[in-house]
């Protein structure tokens, strides 16, 4: 017989056909929307629609909206959904469709379902390619899918989530923590309700594979067909008149479903990723050849091939026996006739035309880029090396029939990975690369712009190789760019979650705040942050790090590119003393002089440490490279550690949100904090005032932080932050780092001093509510605004030669806002008003010798018209106590200076807040705090408060 390639039915032929061939009971009417229908099922699989009794599911049953479906220890299903979604349910599983709505003709709509137990795999239809369509709630977190392919383990109370293909999968915490994956093969775990999901990280050998041991189906199983049909059975069965009768106006105008395509790719995908050979489609075993032939109907000859079934759903039956012979006898032949002659059997059909030759291969994409590698150094120091071998930019890449082809300098060493569109992981076999053959993952944008891989060499696993580049940016495209986002991807040879940092300096603490890297307006300024804080008091870790760049040109192309700075601390332990992090930061230009990638908007990118000079200071045209450039870990004491980063950088979503408030102001506050020095010194608590300036036009931002007198009465400290190494995102994203103009970003007690210094707003690193007490939260003002400081000041030390003195704050605190006008003031005290505030507040502290990060609650109450007022104080590093009778001011500044004894700490503390009202009416209050231990074991602490009126 002549056999046809087999192919997925339209989801809404196929009730009508089980049902024509006997192959299914008729369902009852059901009266809800229809949303699908149950393309394969293992007895047994139960179906309960909204007010009707349960029911079993069959092959071809429609699913409709508000059913729940469930499986006993034996059961699975598989629905499939109009907008060619699909939903596989393993055994044991429990599940309800709570939306779906879907209009064909544009492909929007939203799909929700609420899974409650079990095993499950999802693959995305046409919902999927749409932002924030799909949404899966389970009893612990809700899961966003874009575009892809997932499977969903609920067992215990624990969620499990393994990404296996497509753009990316969001697990979002019922405590509003959220964790995405964009690896293949990596997973993300949510341990019971009420707890953070975990950062992404490759799933055990062995997880995906169980699944879909439960997904997939089982040997001597039909997928719910009663009978078995043959190809005779289909190409009589009118299956082509019952797709014209029975289809609906919703699905006729989308394609039919075409899940089991990527349902293969999917496992496809996780057999590579756990070193297996992806399985072949299981094929349906040829039957006798029928005689004669009939004409092909305009359907297929046979059904839908599940992947719930391990062999076709509906295998074919041998065809029915040929009919038997005509007896001689009943042939009738007139008298005297002539001999009637056998009717001869009619000619065989023609045979079909040869096929039309295939089309030409596309012609091969011409790409420019960069390779590094760690060139016998190992992963410790990341990719420092600045020239060939250890780099090497090319403009000889050729990307052709999936593959990636690259010769690399002289002598020619060639580079050969598979390269296609997505991210991929790939084995050994087929590569080339300057030390041998290589596994690893790669990346290639949707439109084929940007691209980089991760190369692990077979024969020496403790070395790395990483290549990235493709077609350049117009300058054109990015001056009338708007607010974009891009993902930063770990480092091939760092490996750390954190981007620029090394897990030397925590770079892989868990619970890790990571922003995406956001770039304003025309391309302007970007900034990224990364906040961790683990642990109370004396078993604290912490980092803080983050870049800032601006627009740049280079000269020698006139080509745009990312030029900045990476400033950072951390605090490896709360007992010693906290390391700066410290780097220059540039996209990494290939050999045509580009460095940005993609075609109307940059679609990706690479980022390291190199530094380049510039014509002048502030001018933002780059001449030529530093070499070497380096990042650098810096103890206080001792020799700073070097080591290099190359971090790739992806397209992704903007955050609902962002960019939707910018504001050119100016803000006054506070700012308070601890500061360690060297030579090795008692740390110091330090407070003073804060001013801050945001420019939504230029997309920067500037700062002067100006101490209180310190311990010599000489004068204080005086911090500058931008304009030049500063971004402005919106009114809560925005980060500058110390001056680069001028004199210098410091001066100590009148004298000038070096800095590297950064400022972020709390909107840029989200702080963990973890250090705030039970039923404390923090303050959500309007006219406040809150963040971080920290970094060194460098200055002179004529006590000891040739030997600087370096002051370092680790992460300290600022507020800032819109001060309450006195007229106000005036009119409050007139009306004899009272205000309850309630808010937060945060600071650094330093406890006989650990020095960590604080938070505690705080309510204020103040009579505008007696001019006397309390702030109680709840657990704030334990500490809980009321202080009261503030000195005021006509402007609204008011001072609380207490001395009392701490019964719950054994300590006796002494201190003062410090704080103004911002908005109109005294709306809200802020300001700053320092109290320090009178007696006994050192204690001190300084930070900053906000709260707003309740």
């Amino acid at each position: 017989m002549r056999f046809v390639p087999r192919r997925p039915l339209c989801a809404t032929a196929l009730a009508p056909l089980m049902l024509g061939m006997g192959l299914a009971t008729p369902a009852p009417a059901i009266a809800q929307q229809r949303i699908g229908v149950s393309s394969a099922v293992n007895p047994e699989a139960t179906g309960i629609a909204p007010s009707a009794a349960p029911r079993t599911l069959l092959v071809g049953q429609d699913i409709v909206y508000n059913e729940r479906i469930t499986t006993t220890a034996e059961g699975q299903t598989q629905i499939l959904f109009v907008d060619q979604s699909a939903m596989t349910v393993g055994p044991n599983s429990d599940m309800v469709i709570d939306v779906f709505v879907y209009d064909p003709a544009a492909g929007t709509g939203k799909l929700a379902a609420n899974l409650t137990r079990g095993v499950f795999r999802f693959v995305g239809g046409r919902l999927s390619k749409q932002e924030n369509a799909v949404t899966i709630h389970t009893p612990t977190a809700t899961i966003g899918i874009r575009g892809g392919v997932m499977l969903v383990n609920l067992a215990g109370g624990k969620l499990d989530v393994i990404f296996v293909y497509g753009n990316g999968v969001t697990v979002t915490g019922l405590n509003g923590v959220a964790q995405t994956i964009t690896r293949p093969g990596w997973q993300i775990s949510v341990s019971g309700p009420g707890v953070a999901p975990s950062n992404p990280a490759p799933s055990p050998p062995g997880a995906a594979t169980a699944l879909l041991a439960q997904l997939d189906g089982r040997a001597g199983r039909h997928g719910g067909a009663t009978t078995i049909p043959t190809e005779v059975t289909i190409a009589s069965s009118g299956i082509s008149q019952a797709i014209q009768q029975t289809s609906g106006p919703t699905v006729t105008s989308a394609k039919p479903p075409n899940a089991n395509s990527a349902v293969q790719l999917a496992q496809s995908q996780l057999q590579l990723l756990h070193g297996r050979a992806p399985s072949p489609p299981p094929s349906s075993p040829p039957g006798p050849a029928p005689s004669p032939p009939s004409p092909p109907a305009p359907v297929l000859s046979s059904l839908v091939q599940s992947p719930i079934a391990a062999a076709p759903v509906l295998a074919a039956s041998p065809p029915p026996p040929p009919p038997p012979p005509v007896s001689p006898s009943l042939v009738q032949t007139p008298i005297a006739a002539a001999p009637v002659l056998a009717a001869s059997p009619p000619p065989p059909p023609p045979p079909p035309p040869p096929p039309p030759p295939p089309p030409p291969p596309p012609p091969p994409l011409h790409v420019a880029g960069i390779f590094k590698s760690t060139n016998g150094n190992g992963t410790a120091p990341g990719f420092g090396g600045q020239r060939p071998p250890a780099q090497v930019s090319f403009t000889n890449g050729t990307l052709a029939n999936g593959v990636l082809s690259v010769s690399l300098g002289r002598p020619q060493r060639l580079l050969r990975i598979p390269l296609v569109p997505g991210t991929r992981s790939f084995e050994s076999s087929g590569t080339v690369s300057p030390l041998g053959s290589v596994s690893g993952t790669s990346f290639l944008s949707p439109d084929g712009t940007f691209f980089y891989a991760n190369l692990t060499p077979v024969n020496f696993p403790k070395e790395r190789e990483f290549v990235a580049g493709g077609l350049p940016v117009s300058a054109s495209a990015l001056a009338s760019a708007p607010i974009v986002a891009f993902s930063v991807e770990p480092d091939a040879a760092l490996q750390s979650n954190i981007p620029f940092i090394r897990t030397n300096t925590r770079g892989n603490l868990p619970n890790a705040y990571v922003s995406p890297l956001f770039v304003a307006p025309q391309t302007s300024a970007a900034l990224q942050s990364s906040l961790v804080i683990n642990g109370q008091g004396a078993h604290q870790q912490s980092v803080l790090v983050t870049a800032i760049s601006n627009s740049a040109t280079l000269q020698s192309s006139g080509a745009p590119m990312i030029n900045g700075v990476v400033r950072g601390t951390s605090q490896l332990a709360a007992t010693s003393p906290p390391v700066r992090i410290g780097s220059a930061l540039s996209s990494v230009v290939d050999r045509n002089g580009n460095s940005l990638y993609g075609v109307k908007s940059i679609s990706g990118f690479v980022l390291d440490q190199t530094q380049y000079n510039t014509t002048a200071p502030g001018s933002g045209v780059l001449t030529t490279r530093v070499i070497p450039s380096t990042a650098s870990e810096v103890a206080l004491t001792g020799l700073p550690t070097n080591y290099g980063f190359t971090q790739p950088v992806t397209a992704t979503s903007v955050p609902a949100g962002v960019g939707a408030t910018r504001t050119s102001q100016t803000l006054t506050g506070y700012f308070g904090g601890v500061m360690t020095a060297s030579p090795p010194a008692q740390p110091y608590t330090i407070t003073g005032t804060t001013s801050l300036s945001t420019d939504a036009a230029s997309n920067r931002v500037a700062a002067t932080l100006i101490s209180d007198p310190l311990a010599s009465a000489t004068g204080g400290v005086k911090m500058q932050f931008g304009p030049a190494s500063s971004a402005f995102i919106d009114d809560n994203i925005y980060g500058a780092a110390e001056s680069q103009t001028g004199s210098a970003p410091a001066t100590v007690n009148g004298k000038l001093a070096q800095a590297q210094l950064y400022l972020l707003s709390s909107g840029a690193a989200l702080p963990p509510t973890s250090l705030l007490p039970p039923g404390s939260s923090y303050c959500q003002c309007q006219y406040l605004q809150w963040g971080y400081w920290g970094g060194d000041i460098t200055t002179a030390n004529a006590g000891l030669g040739n030997t600087p003195r370096i002051d370092r704050g680790n992460i300290n605190f600022w507020t800032a806002g819109h001060i309450t006008p006195a007229a106000d003031i005036d009119k409050l005290a007139g009306q004899g008003a009272v205000g309850n505030y309630t808010g937060h507040l945060i600071g650094s502290v330093f406890n006989s010798g650990a020095q960590y990060v604080a938070a505690g609650g705080l309510n204020a109450i103040y009579n505008f018209g007696t001019r006397m007022g309390s702030l109680n104080i709840t657990n704030y590093d334990g500490n809980t106590f009321t202080v009261s009778n503030p000195m005021v001011s006509g402007t609204g500044k008011y001072t609380f200076s207490f001395s009392r004894a701490i019964t719950q700490q054994g300590r006796s503390i002494a201190g003062a807040f410090n704080g103004s009202f911002y908005g109109p009416m005294a709306a809200e209050t802020g300001g700053n705090f320092r109290f320090q231990t009178t007696a006994g074991p050192t204690y001190l602490t300084s930070g900053i408060f906000a709260a707003a009126k309740r």
